[in-house]
């Protein structure tokens, strides 16, 4: 077990091995969640905000809704000219 303080502005450092070996790595996102025995420490992945999507990219969502690409513009394009 590795002992780290607990720092000004509630700040840990946490040694880089100990992160490395956890799968961690930089610009990750750590997730904590307190537990009753203490904090649980998850990898989480953000969207990427920036990203665009065309509209075949986004039919598994829809899945069973739409045919095609085409059908969910229509549906789209019509709800515009509401």
């Amino acid at each position: 077990m590795r002992i780290t303080r607990l720092r000004a502005k509630n700040r840990i450092n946490l040694p880089a091995g100990f992160m490395a070996a956890a799968g961690f790595k930089q610009d990750d996102i750590p997730h904590l969640s307190p537990e009753q025995d203490g904090v649980i420490l998850t990898n989480r992945e953000l969207l990427d905000r920036g990203r665009t999507y065309e509209m075949a990219d986004l039919l598994g969502a829809a899945s069973g809704l739409y045919e095609s690409a085409g059908d969910v513009d229509a549906e789209i394009a019509a709800g515009r000219a509401e």
